[in-house]
């Protein structure tokens, strides 16, 4: 089957009867991430099923007009980069999967806020404005699963792989037949070979830098030993037995704190004690002197998680 020729998307064969799509311009910085179209294929399944695909609904629906209808959509985790645009393919007749707990946050805006702490430093009306940006709308239903659950719709199915050190509910999918595992947010965030970008991340409280690594050696044992393939939410597709992703996203985790242990020695010769916001005002991993805003209050959030996770882990603060 000839691919279709969409305005702003890449659609990409990484099996015969396996896309990956990518957005080529997102309205906003946290709107959208790639993901897989699962094909009808005789002997697996009679229906079109899509993995993580959040992309503007214009372009939903020019996806559905020729690969429809799409009976199934899988989300991997809460975020929003990953759930702005989920409730238009339930408009189109698709029923939602998504795993606990951050299912409930694809059902209501405030448990977005909530789960991920944003409560605890800032109004609720931020974050309203955020998804606004982002384009969020709420789903009428999702369907919840534990990370880890085997999924399975008709003949195809779908392992989901644990991988709780980006969120506690963030899952990768590992699709077995087709040897392919899919590792979604994980950080290994090259659309092309060699560019850099910003690698793993983990902002919020949830997360944690030495599951994170046990997470890519976990996905790094996968690819090796039972696929052929490897996507992602924001990546070109990688073919066994190449090992770059695994090495960026641990490369880019060494230097993050060697920036944050610069920062510690920077520090040190001024100041007996130093807080979180003392780090904020060197602009380690954000240009936030750039912001301002509401826009500002998240980053500033963000970082502090991010930062805050490398001093524990510095040895110039043991």
């Amino acid at each position: 089957m000839a691919l279709p020729k969409i305005d702003n998307l890449e659609i990409i064969k990484v099996t015969e009867d396996v896309l990956l799509i990518h957005q080529k311009k997102p309205p906003y910085y946290f709107s959208c991430c790639d993901g897989l179209i699962i094909l009808p294929k005789k002997g697996r399944t009679t229906l079109t099923i899509v993995l993580d695909l959040n992309i503007e609904p214009n372009l939903i629906n020019q996806i559905n007009d020729f690969y429809g209808p799409i009976s199934f959509y899988v989300c991997t985790h809460g975020h929003m980069d990953h759930m702005a645009h989920v409730h238009h393919w339930e408009t189109l007749g698709a029923k939602i999967y998504a795993p606990i707990p951050e299912h409930k946050y694809l059902l209501d805006l405030y448990n977005f806020y909530e789960g991920f702490g944003f409560s605890d430093v800032m109004d609720f009306s931020l974050i309203k404005k955020f998804g606004e940006l982002n384009g969020y709308q709420k789903c009428n239903h999702v369907n919840p699963f534990n990370p880890g659950d085997i999924l399975e719709f008709g003949d195809f199915i779908i392992e989901t792989i644990p991988l709780i050190g980006h969120s506690k509910a963030h899952v990768g999918f590992l699709l077995p037949r087709e040897r392919i595992v899919h590792i979604s947010c994980l950080g290994f965030d090259q659309h092309e070979p060699g560019e850099d970008g910003f690698g793993p991340w983990y902002g919020f409280e949830g997360c944690s830098i030495s599951q994170y690594l046990k997470d890519i050696d976990l996905t790094e044992s996968i690819f090796l030993e039972r696929a052929d393939f490897l996507t992602s939410s924001h990546s070109y597709i990688v073919k066994s037995p190449d090992i770059i992703p695994f090495t960026y996203m641990r490369e880019k985790i060494a230097k993050n704190q060697i920036i944050v242990d610069q920062a510690i020695l920077s520090l040190k010769p001024s100041k007996n004690e130093f807080s979180i916001d003392d780090f904020l005002k060197l602009d380690l991993f954000f240009p936030k002197k750039k912001m301002k805003g509401f826009l500002l209050d998240i980053y500033n959030f963000w970082e502090s998680g991010i930062i805050s996770k490398h001093i524990e882990r510095s040895k110039y603060l043991r």
